[in-house]
């Protein structure tokens, strides 16, 4: 059967789009486009050039420094400053996204941002850098606009931006100002929503007195498409990035796997569900709807297994992650393995970046199978010729060996909580900042972050957060998306107390959360 959700898909400028800079009017689709994650939104005000608008404390750099955008709407560069310097700070940084700049915009009380490409490129096409951009609604008007109509904004001001961007670049000392003109930015964004689905089926355990527990056997079948931001081949978005092993490979473990145990159905004393996640790429969104959507009691189910890139196995070596989260794994798969004879690297933690992290949320053991990344992943050459096939059937043989063992065991499972890993100290981009300690639930119809999960001992668990708090401000400031608190957080240091409110159970709580530093 199908289990049906809806995700954003898209964002279309609506009709109502518009820019004008000093009363003279831009073409939409021709002169500018909004951004995808623009919000709906209309405003006039002055307007204020904030060079690459880029806030980097931790590199003592700020184009807002010496300018008040307050109520205006600003104007700045595309990419970083000393961009074409191998030793400049500023590579490797986060800095440089549009959704950064516009969230840094924001937090500097700018009402709008227009975006121009910097000369050291040519002045592309608008839309065309932004293709795959992230559809979150992030709270501000955003466009990009082509230079070449801009200029003059520059030259009636008295300045030129050639010699702007080159003190920026030799002195990394800001260049702000006011313009002596007035914008009207106003974007009419409509939001795509499509109805997809995760595909589930269940196999009925034979034992009478077993039967209502379960085990959840899972895959994403979802790929990149034509390629989007996650695309690790950013020049070749528009052309098919054809999944592969990311995850047709764990896909067709599920179909085999459902094979299998159609065929030993009668000895498997636990009922087995078979699910297909869609909306892994965007976010967990499958598996999350379906954890929290559950089709299947939760409390009665043992495990959940997930597959997700299996079919490229080198050096007979595969990562086995969620080891820890029962005290039976780690003995169990060794004794399978003899049969099998893979080199078995494991994890203890139930975290990670693909769907078991939905199922170890909600406290149950999990294991996660995967042969490991490669030069092809999120990527169009992640083509069928190069799947390990062979491989990827002795990977599926310890699968099927595991799964077997847990709905014919006597007992039942125990779970283990398993700290996760504490991320690693931020380097010189600012990182994701001092350590918090929740895990976000990526859904996205609602404003604010929820915590699918808080971690034991962490920052946020100490000052009393909890799973399905939904975090609607930090420290003083709103957070409408995951966007909004990662750049918030980035902004702090260890040892900063923050003002944390959530609501939980329609009301709002307000706790002061101590960050600590990453390792």
């Amino acid at each position: 059967y199908f289990q049906y959700f809806e995700i954003t898909t898209g964002a279309l400028a609506g009709p109502k789009t518009e820019l004008q800079v000093n009363r003279t009017s831009l073409k939409v689709n021709q002169d500018f486009a909004p951004l995808p994650f623009s919000n709906t939104a209309a405003f006039d005000g002055p307007l204020v050039f904030a060079g690459y608008g880029i806030t980097a404390p931790e590199l003592e750099y700020d184009d807002y420094q010496t300018i008040d955008a307050t109520g205006a709407i600003v104007l700045v560069l595309r990419h970083q400053p000393q961009e074409t310097q191998d030793r400049s700070p500023f590579n490797s940084s986060q800095h440089n996204t549009f959704i950064n700049k516009a969230i840094n915009a924001k937090q500097h009380g700018a009402r709008g941002i227009i975006f121009i490409t910097d000369l050291n490129h040519e002045d592309e096409e608008v839309g065309g850098a932004t293709r795959g951009a992230d559809t979150d609604d992030l709270g501000i008007p955003a466009v990009h606009a082509k230079r070449a109509p801009l200029l003059k904004l520059f030259v009636d001001a008295g300045k030129d931006l050639g010699m702007i961007q080159k003190k920026i670049d030799t002195n990394l000392q800001p260049q702000s100002f006011e313009l002596p003109v007035r914008a009207h930015i106003a974007t009419d964004i409509v939001r795509t929503r499509k109805t997809v689905k995760n595909v589930v089926a269940g196999i009925t355990g034979s034992d009478p007195a077993l039967q209502n527990e379960w085990v959840i056997v899972g895959a994403h079948y979802d790929h990149l498409g034509l390629g989007d931001r996650n695309s690790l081949a950013p020049s070749q978005i528009g052309q098919i990035h054809h999944g592969a092993d990311d995850n047709a490979s764990g896909t067709a473990g599920v179909l085999e796997l459902s094979r299998l145990a159609a065929m030993n159905k009668n000895e498997w004393k636990r009922s087995v569900l078979f699910i297909t996640f869609a909306g892994e790429e965007t976010g967990l969104l499958g598996s999350s709807y379906f954890a929290n959507h559950p089709t299947i009691p939760l409390n009665n189910t043992m495990a959940m297994l997930n597959m997700d890139m299996i079919g490229r196995l080198n050096n007979d070596r595969l990562f086995i992650g969620g080891v820890g989260t029962s005290p039976s794994f780690r003995s169990w798969l060794e004794e399978l393995n003899n049969s099998v004879h893979l080199h078995l690297d494991y994890s203890d933690s139930g975290y990670g970046a693909s769907d078991h992290m939905s199922f170890n949320a909600k406290k149950l053991p999990v294991l996660f199978f995967f042969s490991g990344l490669h030069t092809d992943y999120h990527k169009p050459t992640d083509t069928a010729d190069k799947i390990n096939a062979n491989g990827a059937v002795r990977v599926l043989s310890l699968v099927y060996l595991t799964l077997d063992k847990v709905v014919t065991n006597a007992g039942r499972l125990e779970y283990a909580e398993v700290q996760q890993p504490r991320p690693s100290a931020a380097g010189s981009g600012g990182g994701y900042g001092p350590y918090f300690g929740s895990v976000p639930d990526f859904r996205d119809d609602l404003k604010g972050v929820l915590f699918a999960d808080v971690q034991n001992n962490s920052p946020a668990a100490k000052a009393g957060l909890k799973q399905g708090d939904l975090l609607v401000e930090f420290d003083g400031k709103p957070i409408e998306n995951l966007y909004d608190f990662t750049y918030a957080l980035r902004s702090k240091k260890p040892g900063d107390v923050v003002s944390i409110v959530v609501k939980r159970n329609s009301q709002s709580v307000k706790v002061d959360v101590t960050l600590e530093a990453r390792r």
